[in-house]
């Protein structure tokens, strides 16, 4: 019985010992793996900490929401974006010429109603007489009674190909006159809309701050690239804002007039601005007929 006792005790003594054994090799394993995890964390936060210190943190502004005008702004901007693209030609003679353009009356009547739609087809070349492949170009269509001393425009509708439909509603009996002008060609009208949007230093603006005796004249506008003090001018009606730098020993409240003056700068370049010198009314238009109206 006590050989029996004894043989129990040292088989529960083995087994303690191993199990002792191969706790301490597992907790010494996971202690190498997390003497690394932490030393890695003491690392990186050391770094985070020292980064702090030799980059400090600029505070972000918050962005102001756009309004609702700003945004119905900024949708305009973006169609108007979409309809006049990049124009961008080699010479002259690649634009529009309304000397070589041809307009034809569809379905033409001796006579027409009064009431009726007269439709005309515009087809748009270049200088040298080749099709254009693409719209955008600025056309003016207008009907008018001599005798009634009235007028009326026409309703232009761009294919984006070269071709327009342009549509006149006939609302007077008699003879109307009908004309059709090329106000820009497409890539005139495209570099006006590259310059209009590219800067806002055309015109400069100064304001005349007074405060008792003493007045000042400091610059203005509608975006100021300057680190200064900005006096700032809110239209609360469509939330657009004016900009005047503000003068020393004086409040923004003190602004009492604004001169203007225009700077000696354009965004185009001298080819695009040749699509603008004044042309002879023979190449600017390029229809011009008359049409019967009855009751």
């Amino acid at each position: 019985m006590s050989s029996n006792t004894m043989l129990q005790k040292m088989l529960l003594i083995l087994i303690s010992f191993s199990v002792v054994t191969w706790m301490i090799f597992i907790i010494s394993q996971n202690f190498t793996k997390l003497w690394s995890a932490l030393n890695l964390s003491i690392s990186v936060h050391y770094w985070n900490n020292s980064a702090k210190s030799l980059f400090p943190k600029t505070s972000l502004i918050p962005l102001k929401p756009l309004t609702e005008t700003e945004l119905r702004i900024k949708e305009i901007i973006e169609k108007l974006d979409q309809q006049i693209p990049p124009r961008p030609f080699t010479h002259v003679n690649t634009t529009t010429s309304a000397t070589h353009s041809t307009a034809t009356i569809l379905n033409p009547r001796d006579t027409y109603c009064r009431g009726d739609q007269l439709h005309i087809l515009l087809e748009v070349r270049d200088h040298l007489g080749q099709r254009k492949q693409y719209g955008g170009d600025f056309l003016r269509a207008r009907m008018s009674s001599p005798a009634l001393m009235a007028g009326a425009s026409g309703k232009v509708t761009d294919f984006n190909n070269g071709t327009y439909l342009v549509s006149f509603t006939l609302f007077w009996e008699g003879q109307v006159s009908l004309s059709l002008l090329l106000i820009h060609p497409s890539e005139g009208a495209s570099a006006l809309w590259r310059a209009r949007n590219q800067g806002y230093d055309k015109i400069i603006f100064k304001g005349k701050f007074v405060n008792g005796t003493s007045h000042a004249f400091t610059e203005c506008g509608l975006t100021l690239n300057s680190s200064a003090e900005l006096c700032e001018y809110l239209d609360d009606r469509d939330q657009e804002a004016f900009y005047c730098m503000k003068p020393q020993h004086m409040p923004c409240e003190a602004l009492t007039y604004m001169t203007t003056r225009n700077r000696e700068v354009s965004y185009l370049t001298d080819k695009e601005n040749s699509l603008f010198h004044r042309m002879a009314p023979g190449e600017t238009s390029i229809a011009g007929n008359q049409v019967q109206s009855g009751s």
